[in-house]
Protein backbone atom coordinates (compact mmCIF):
# COMPACT_ATOMS: atom_id res chain seq x y z
CA UNK A 1 0.00 0.00 0.00
CA UNK A 2 1.31 3.15 -0.92
CA UNK A 3 2.37 5.44 1.99
CA UNK A 4 0.58 9.12 2.49
CA UNK A 5 3.08 11.63 1.75
CA UNK A 6 3.03 14.57 3.98
CA UNK A 7 4.85 17.56 3.10
CA UNK A 8 5.43 19.68 6.62
CA UNK A 9 6.93 23.71 5.86
CA UNK A 10 8.53 24.31 9.40
CA UNK A 11 11.64 25.79 10.37
CA UNK A 12 11.28 25.55 14.12
CA UNK A 13 12.42 21.96 15.24
CA UNK A 14 11.11 21.77 18.39
CA UNK A 15 8.06 21.96 16.85
CA UNK A 16 9.13 19.33 13.94
CA UNK A 17 9.56 16.74 16.79
CA UNK A 18 5.82 17.50 18.39
CA UNK A 19 4.34 17.40 15.17
CA UNK A 20 6.08 14.02 14.00
CA UNK A 21 4.66 13.03 17.83
CA UNK A 22 1.19 13.63 16.62
CA UNK A 23 1.42 12.02 13.41
CA UNK A 24 2.98 8.96 15.58
CA UNK A 25 -0.43 8.10 16.90
CA UNK A 26 -2.46 8.99 14.05
CA UNK A 27 -2.17 5.42 12.64
CA UNK A 28 -1.86 6.61 9.16
CA UNK A 29 1.27 5.38 6.89
CA UNK A 30 2.76 7.80 5.82
CA UNK A 31 5.97 9.43 4.64
CA UNK A 32 7.07 13.01 5.18
CA UNK A 33 9.42 15.76 3.63
CA UNK A 34 10.06 18.96 5.57
CA UNK A 35 10.82 22.53 4.12
CA UNK A 36 11.39 25.85 5.05
CA UNK A 37 12.38 27.66 2.13
CA UNK A 38 10.59 28.91 -0.69
CA UNK A 39 12.59 27.22 -3.37
CA UNK A 40 12.66 23.61 -1.44
CA UNK A 41 9.00 24.07 -0.94
CA UNK A 42 8.25 24.62 -4.89
CA UNK A 43 10.60 21.77 -5.63
CA UNK A 44 9.12 19.34 -2.77
CA UNK A 45 5.50 20.47 -4.82
CA UNK A 46 6.67 18.90 -8.06
CA UNK A 47 9.07 15.87 -6.76
CA UNK A 48 7.41 14.78 -3.67
CA UNK A 49 4.21 15.08 -4.63
CA UNK A 50 2.60 15.72 -1.38
CA UNK A 51 -1.13 13.87 -0.73
CA UNK A 52 -1.00 16.95 2.23
CA UNK A 53 0.00 19.67 3.23
CA UNK A 54 1.05 21.07 6.77
CA UNK A 55 2.11 24.64 7.27
CA UNK A 56 3.47 26.95 9.94
CA UNK A 57 1.84 30.53 9.54
CA UNK A 58 5.09 32.42 10.25
CA UNK A 59 8.95 31.40 8.79
CA UNK A 60 11.88 33.03 8.12
CA UNK A 61 12.17 33.51 4.76
CA UNK A 62 8.85 33.33 3.47
CA UNK A 63 5.11 33.18 4.80
CA UNK A 64 2.48 30.15 4.93
CA UNK A 65 0.50 32.12 2.84
CA UNK A 66 2.39 32.48 0.22
CA UNK A 67 2.66 28.65 0.24
CA UNK A 68 -0.66 28.20 -0.05
CA UNK A 69 -1.05 30.20 -3.07
CA UNK A 70 1.83 28.89 -4.59
CA UNK A 71 0.23 25.31 -4.05
CA UNK A 72 -2.84 26.50 -5.38
CA UNK A 73 -1.20 27.24 -8.77
CA UNK A 74 0.89 23.72 -8.44
CA UNK A 75 -1.35 21.57 -6.95
CA UNK A 76 -4.95 23.04 -6.52
CA UNK A 77 -6.70 19.51 -5.23
CA UNK A 78 -4.06 19.19 -1.98
CA UNK A 79 -5.31 19.82 1.00
CA UNK A 80 -3.51 22.40 2.87
CA UNK A 81 -3.34 23.03 6.86
CA UNK A 82 -2.27 25.19 8.78
CA UNK A 83 0.10 24.33 12.05
CA UNK A 84 0.61 27.60 14.11
CA UNK A 85 0.58 29.11 17.48
CA UNK A 86 0.70 32.54 15.49
CA UNK A 87 -2.16 32.16 13.48
CA UNK A 88 -5.15 33.46 15.34
CA UNK A 89 -8.77 31.96 15.54
CA UNK A 90 -9.97 35.11 13.38
CA UNK A 91 -7.60 35.19 10.81
CA UNK A 92 -7.50 30.94 10.49
CA UNK A 93 -11.77 31.44 9.67
CA UNK A 94 -10.66 34.28 6.96
CA UNK A 95 -7.44 31.96 5.68
CA UNK A 96 -9.95 29.08 5.19
CA UNK A 97 -12.81 31.39 3.73
CA UNK A 98 -10.00 31.81 0.90
CA UNK A 99 -9.64 28.08 0.34
CA UNK A 100 -7.10 27.33 2.82
CA UNK A 101 -8.43 23.51 4.24
CA UNK A 102 -7.91 23.71 7.88
CA UNK A 103 -5.70 24.57 10.30
CA UNK A 104 -4.86 23.85 13.57
CA UNK A 105 -3.17 25.83 16.95
CA UNK A 106 0.21 24.29 17.91
CA UNK A 107 -0.99 24.14 21.74
CA UNK A 108 -3.85 22.17 20.46
CA UNK A 109 -1.65 19.62 18.32
CA UNK A 110 -4.13 17.23 19.52
CA UNK A 111 -6.94 18.35 17.23
CA UNK A 112 -4.25 17.63 14.14
CA UNK A 113 -4.78 14.13 13.25
CA UNK A 114 -8.57 14.23 12.52
CA UNK A 115 -8.62 16.90 10.25
CA UNK A 116 -5.61 15.36 8.47
CA UNK A 117 -7.51 12.23 7.81
CA UNK A 118 -10.84 14.17 7.37
CA UNK A 119 -8.92 16.21 4.41
CA UNK A 120 -7.71 12.99 2.88
CA UNK A 121 -10.91 11.57 2.99
CA UNK A 122 -12.75 14.26 1.29
CA UNK A 123 -9.84 14.63 -1.20
CA UNK A 124 -10.55 10.92 -2.16
CA UNK A 125 -14.43 11.35 -2.61
CA UNK A 126 -13.59 14.70 -4.50
CA UNK A 127 -11.17 12.93 -6.91
CA UNK A 128 -13.68 9.66 -6.90
CA UNK A 129 -16.21 12.06 -7.87
CA UNK A 130 -14.23 13.76 -10.47
CA UNK A 131 -13.16 9.96 -11.86
CA UNK A 132 -16.76 9.14 -11.88
CA UNK A 133 -17.77 12.20 -14.01
CA UNK A 134 -15.52 11.79 -16.38
CA UNK A 135 -16.32 8.37 -16.73
CA UNK A 136 -20.38 9.01 -17.01
CA UNK A 137 -19.15 12.03 -19.38
CA UNK A 138 -17.21 9.63 -22.23
CA UNK A 139 -20.13 7.06 -21.67
CA UNK A 140 -22.57 9.87 -22.57
CA UNK A 141 -20.55 10.94 -25.80
CA UNK A 142 -20.78 7.55 -26.45
CA UNK A 143 -24.44 7.03 -26.46
CA UNK A 144 -24.63 10.19 -28.30
CA UNK A 145 -21.95 9.06 -31.20
CA UNK A 146 -24.47 5.86 -31.87
CA UNK A 147 -27.56 8.24 -31.27
CA UNK A 148 -26.49 9.83 -33.90
CA UNK A 149 -25.06 6.94 -36.08
CA UNK A 150 -28.50 5.58 -36.07
CA UNK A 151 -30.10 8.24 -36.60
CA UNK A 152 -28.10 8.32 -39.99
CA UNK A 153 -28.73 4.87 -40.83
CA UNK A 154 -32.35 4.73 -40.27
CA UNK A 155 -33.02 8.21 -42.43
CA UNK A 156 -31.12 6.32 -45.78
CA UNK A 157 -33.46 3.32 -45.85
CA UNK A 158 -36.80 5.88 -45.38
CA UNK A 159 -34.81 8.44 -48.28
CA UNK A 160 -35.29 5.17 -50.53
CA UNK A 161 -38.42 4.54 -49.60
CA UNK A 162 -39.57 8.12 -50.40
CA UNK A 163 -37.60 7.48 -54.10
CA UNK A 164 -39.69 4.73 -54.70
CA UNK A 165 -42.78 6.31 -53.93
CA UNK A 166 -41.88 9.28 -56.28
CA UNK A 167 -41.40 7.04 -59.07
CA UNK A 168 -45.02 5.55 -58.64
CA UNK A 169 -46.60 9.02 -58.27
CA UNK A 170 -44.69 9.82 -62.09
CA UNK A 171 -46.59 6.53 -63.19
CA UNK A 172 -49.85 8.76 -62.29
CA UNK A 173 -51.62 5.77 -60.64
CA UNK A 174 -54.86 5.81 -61.63
CA UNK A 175 -57.02 3.66 -59.35
CA UNK A 176 -57.74 6.59 -56.71
CA UNK A 177 -57.29 3.79 -53.74
CA UNK A 178 -53.97 3.17 -54.66
CA UNK A 179 -53.09 6.92 -54.94
CA UNK A 180 -55.19 7.56 -51.36
CA UNK A 181 -52.49 4.78 -50.02
CA UNK A 182 -49.67 6.28 -52.18
CA UNK A 183 -50.18 9.90 -50.73
CA UNK A 184 -50.46 8.40 -46.66
CA UNK A 185 -47.37 6.12 -47.40
CA UNK A 186 -45.48 9.22 -48.28
CA UNK A 187 -46.66 11.57 -45.47
CA UNK A 188 -45.70 8.87 -43.03
CA UNK A 189 -42.46 8.47 -44.98
CA UNK A 190 -41.87 12.64 -44.47
CA UNK A 191 -43.03 12.58 -40.82
CA UNK A 192 -40.70 10.23 -39.86
CA UNK A 193 -37.74 11.36 -41.73
CA UNK A 194 -38.77 14.92 -39.78
CA UNK A 195 -38.18 12.92 -36.53
CA UNK A 196 -34.89 11.37 -37.14
CA UNK A 197 -33.79 14.64 -38.30
CA UNK A 198 -34.23 16.44 -35.45
CA UNK A 199 -32.89 13.64 -33.38
CA UNK A 200 -29.62 13.64 -35.14
CA UNK A 201 -29.84 17.64 -34.56
CA UNK A 202 -30.62 17.56 -30.90
CA UNK A 203 -28.25 15.19 -30.54
CA UNK A 204 -25.43 17.13 -32.12
CA UNK A 205 -26.53 20.13 -29.69
CA UNK A 206 -26.16 18.58 -26.72
CA UNK A 207 -23.21 16.95 -27.81
CA UNK A 208 -21.47 20.73 -28.68
CA UNK A 209 -22.75 21.63 -25.03
CA UNK A 210 -20.28 18.99 -23.66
Amino acid sequence: MRKTRILVVEHDLNDIELLFYELGKSGINYETRVVHTEINYRKALTKFCPDIILSDFSLPSFDGFTAFKIKQIVSPSTPFIFVSGTIGEENAIELIKNGVTDYALKDKMYTLNLKIIRALKDKDASEAKLIADEKLKTQNNKLFEIAFLQSHQVRAPVAHILGLIGLFKKDKLSDPINRDIMKMLETSALELDKVIYKIAERTNEIKDMK
